[in-house]
């Protein structure tokens, strides 16, 4: 069970029948990464789901990530996208500290505790930076700012911290968090409608240039992506650690059942 999309997807059904030899029985359109894939599994209606490697709901049910270990997926770190034309030294300065305390294993948490225990994303995100030692204040930042995100919790969750330290920082910022997909922000960042949103590395890359070789390297990614982006109006900053990725996901029954660990362990009997 996955997206609509995923017979169609190079890292979906014809990624995993070329890279693994993997042929499933059936496949059971859902939704991305969403409630409906989540439930389906719970329920035993599908034996393999696909989720988000930072999902709460992965550890929360106690399921097994199966390891990709033949790296059919793209390294999808998150990275902070700005309008080149908003950007400026301070800007840079914060965001790229926010990235460097971001962690795959931090974000879970946090998304966590917006997914689960259904905090705000603005108070995990006030509260992470807290933690962290980061601040905008002391910065004098000027000038009217709109931070953008796609409407679920991670991405809202960076997104409110990027808005919170450009705000101490001086910045007045408009935030526009509940947007539908990238086909609305990205068009928004080139035209200077959005200033600034939480990226990931190869979904961008792919929405860019459908084309383009997209890794588990992040600084493949990273590379192809920049000349991509400056012909759009926008710059890429550094890239957190944490990174969101395709996880194909089952339960623990399921795992004992089949002695699943990996990707590659999916096609032992043939599939």
């Amino acid at each position: 069970g996955g997206p609509p999309e995923c017979p169609e997807r190079p890292f979906c059904i014809p990624g995993l029948e070329e890279t693994y030899g993997i042929e499933f029985q059936e496949f059971r359109p859902l939704d991305v990464g969403g409630p409906l894939t989540v439930q389906a599994l719970e329920n035993g209606q599908i034996d393999i789901g696909l989720l988000f490697s930072t999902s709460s709901a992965i550890a929360a049910n106690d399921w097994v990530l199966l390891e990709d270990d033949q790296n059919l997926q793209t390294a999808e770190n998150i990275t902070p996208v700005v309008n080149v034309e908003s950007n400026d030294a301070t800007i840079e300065s914060l965001l790229n500290s926010v990235s460097a305390a971001l962690t795959t294993e931090n974000i879970t948490e946090l998304n966590g505790r917006v997914e689960i225990d259904k905090e705000s994303p603005a108070d995990v995100a006030g509260s992470f930076l807290e933690a962290e030692s980061i601040s905008g204040e002391g910065e004098s930042g000027s000038g009217d700012l709109t931070v953008g995100a796609v409407q679920f919790a991670e991405n809202q969750i960076v997104a409110e911290m990027y808005a919170q330290v450009l705000e101490q920082a001086g910045y007045n910022v408009n935030r526009q968090l509940d947007l539908g997909s990238r086909e609305i922000i990205q068009p928004a960042i080139n035209k200077g409608e959005i200033d600034i949103a939480p990226e990931y590395l190869g979904s961008l890359l792919l929405f860019l240039d459908p084309e383009a070789e997209a890794t588990g390297d992040p600084q493949n990614n990273v590379d192809l992506l920049v000349p991509l982006l400056e012909q759009n109006n926008a710059v890429l900053l550094e890239p957190s650690e944490a990174n969101d990725t395709n996880a194909f996901v089952v339960t623990q029954e399921t795992a004992d059942e089949y002695g699943l660990t990996t990707m590659s362990d999916l096609a032992g009997d043939g599939g």
